[in-house]
């Protein structure tokens, strides 16, 4: 009884890890590439006034970033999102409510993602073809979701913990340490976890650790791209 029992578990156990290596099946994580490439991603924005302040940094480092943005963020603060479409930078999908998205419904996640990406290509004129899932979360729902509107969902190999780190030489120095060619770097520009987009706190040390992070790594021989080019550069 008891070797049964111990051949349906490890059945179900396999069962398990197939899913959950087919959810995150097309995720990208880091990119192989022959050169000094990384990528700066924002989430969670737009956060005004920090998101301009951000969008000021990368334009005085002459650098563009990915912005994956909060669908009610984006109903919230229109301008911010025509600010970073302007500037030149990358948008993608960030869901409409940031909740961790391991439904197992493809209806539910489908909403998430076709809401946000309306609502940016009414602002902008772009659909975004990128999406970063709330807390790196990708459940069947979602993959199939993903799989439905051709979008990529984007992940991070190297992030510094800003969302709990408000020293920003500390949230750079996170950043530095770990970098490598292919590098997708993880900050945030706004909060994903409060669902009134006026009660966002600050980001100041993000932004200021954006400027630290970029002229250490420009040091070391680094240039900056977007994730969309950062792709095409490991094909």
């Amino acid at each position: 009884m008891i070797g049964k029992i111990a051949a349906y578990v490890a059945v179900v156990l396999v069962a398990f890890i197939g899913v959950f290596v087919w959810c995150y099946s097309g995720a990208i994580v880091t990119a192989t590439v022959a050169e000094k490439v990384v990528a700066l991603t924002y989430d969670d924005g737009p956060n005004p006034p920090h998101t301009q302040a951000l969008l000021d940094t990368l334009e005085r480092h002459s650098v563009r970033a990915t912005f994956f943005l909060k669908g009610q963020n984006v109903e919230a603060f229109p301008e911010s999102v025509r600010a970073v479409a302007k500037a030149g930078h990358e948008i993608g999908n960030h869901s409409y409510s940031h909740r961790p998205m391991f439904s197992l419904s493809k209806t539910e996640m489908l909403e998430e993602l076709v809401r946000t990406n309306r609502l940016i290509e009414n602002l902008v004129d772009y659909e975004p073809v990128l999406f970063r899932p709330p807390y790196g979360i990708q459940g069947p729902g979602l993959k199939m979701a993903l799989d439905e509107l051709d979008m990529t969902s984007i992940l991070m190999s190297t992030s510094g913990l800003d969302w709990e780190v408000t020293d920003p030489k500390l949230i750079a120095s996170a950043v530095v340490e770990s970098i490598e060619p292919g590098s997708i770097i993880l900050l945030h520009d706004g909060h994903g976890d409060v669902s009134d987009p006026s009660a966002q706190d600050s980001r100041a040390a993000s932004v200021e650790a954006t400027g630290i992070i970029i002229e250490a790594l420009r040091t070391q021989g680094y240039r900056f791209v977007t994730v969309g080019e950062l792709i095409q550069l490991s094909k």
